[in-house]
């Protein structure tokens, strides 16, 4: 632990040089010291308020450097318990993401050498400009040194602005040697696992002036669902078993009720025979309902020869039926159409049209009418004895008997 405990503090120191870093060397120290510490000591010991710290801490947790630990507490005077905060180092994982940064640095710097022909040695203040040796040769002041291409000030001589890679990896070598030195040493060794409770065992108390002290605290063992602090323990169960038993279960007599239930409501949402079988082969396209179709037409096809024979005769016989039906019916429309031209025939005989000839002197089948005092209009008109005479329609009045008194009187016209 104490060859860990060294190499974790001189790492912080290594890597948190600026001046805003330096607290977190402080916060490793006083870990590595008391082992564990709550929230509200660690603020007493660095002077800084609460919130502060856990911003710093929490740089620290994502760096592996320190680990977290949340459980609840009882303060004396006070009905409610709270959540409290303690940090503690855990080195296994602090020492492994050791190692991952020094092998990334490593491959970061090896990733960016340059080659030697290449390095930009020679920069200028005025115009930022950088130039290699072979660039310069030409442009050159014998007295003050090479000249810049671009503005023609005098250039700056830098060899390590941009150095070769084992240059670099030389130099970084160097500067991390006393990780390097340490982490063969812990390969060969087991670090003992150092959790909360390894860390609470071995902890030193803070001691406090008479002007900041606190109430003592009581843990309080949580019987409630496992939360979402990150760190928390989980005090849910682990297992569960399940055991069912037919004591509380359906009877024979609910499940039968429960079939009959399902099966009636199958029914009633089924589709119509009509729908769903053929009327030609006899097939269902429901899907259960073909294996009484199928049988059906295996059973036609088992029938004996003699029963094929009956089949036969039955068709010849039902074909002579039928024959005579339609026999019959066509003599009742040959029937019909006769009467039908029976009664046209006595409807032209009805109104045939009757015509009566009128000679010249006048003569008629009614009475003469008699003669006029007057002239005729035949002595007016020369051509009236070469016309023919008229005929002229009798019409026969429908009631005979009435109009025998009226008979219709002609003259010559």
């Amino acid at each position: 632990m104490d060859l860990a405990q060294t190499l974790v503090r001189a790492t912080a120191r290594a890597f948190y040089n600026s001046p805003d870093d330096r607290r977190m060397i402080l916060i490793v120290d006083a870990l590595v010291l008391h082992s564990t510490l709550r929230d509200d000591d660690l603020s007493y010991l660095m002077n800084l308020n609460t919130k502060d710290l856990h911003r710093i801490c929490a740089r620290l947790r994502d760096e592996r450097f320190l680990h977290v630990h949340v459980r609840p507490e009882l303060r004396e005077g006070k009905e409610k318990a709270s959540n409290r905060i303690y940090y503690y180092i855990d080195y296994r994982q602090a020492i492994d993401a050791i190692k991952w940064r020094t092998y990334h640095i490593d491959k970061s710097v090896q990733g960016d050498a340059v080659p030697q022909q290449e390095k930009k040695e020679y920069f200028c203040t005025h115009c930022r400009a950088e130039w290699t040796q072979l660039e310069v040769l030409d442009n050159v002041d014998p007295i003050r040194g090479f000249k810049c291409h671009r503005c023609g000030s005098i250039l700056t001589f830098d060899p390590n602005r941009e150095a070769g890679g084992h240059e670099q990896s030389t130099k970084l070598n160097n500067q991390l040697r006393f990780i390097t030195d340490i982490l063969p040493k812990l390969d060969t060794i087991t670090i003992p696992d150092n959790n909360f409770e390894a860390a609470l065992a071995a902890a030193r108390p803070v001691i406090r002036d008479a002007a900041n002290q606190i109430a003592p605290s009581v843990v309080v063992e949580s019987i409630a669902k496992p939360t979402a602090v990150k760190g928390m323990a989980n005090t849910g169960p682990q297992s569960i078993a399940i055991s069912i038993t037919d004591k509380d279960g359906p009877t024979e007599a609910e499940r039968e009720a429960e079939r009959a239930a399902k099966e009636k409501l199958a029914q009633s949402n089924a589709l119509p025979a009509w729908h769903t079988t053929s009327t030609v082969s006899g097939l269902s396209y429901a899907g259960n309902s073909n294996a009484a179709a199928l049988a059906k037409h295996d059973e036609y096809d088992a029938k004996k020869p003699d029963e094929l024979a009956d089949d036969t005769t039955n068709d010849k016989e039902m074909d002579e039926i039928f024959k005579m039906l339609k026999k019959s019916q066509e003599e009742e429309r040959r029937k019909a159409a006769e009467e039908d031209e029976d009664e046209d025939e006595e409807d032209e005989d009805e109104e045939e049209e009757e015509f009566v000839d009128i000679s010249a002197n006048g003569s008629s089948i009614g009475e003469k009418r008699p003669a006029s005092s007057g002239p005729t209009s035949a002595a007016d008109t020369p051509a009236s004895e070469d016309r023919p005479s008229k005929k002229v329609k009798v019409e026969v009045p429908a009631n005979d008997g009435e109009s025998e008194d009226e008979d219709v009187a002609f003259e010559d016209v």
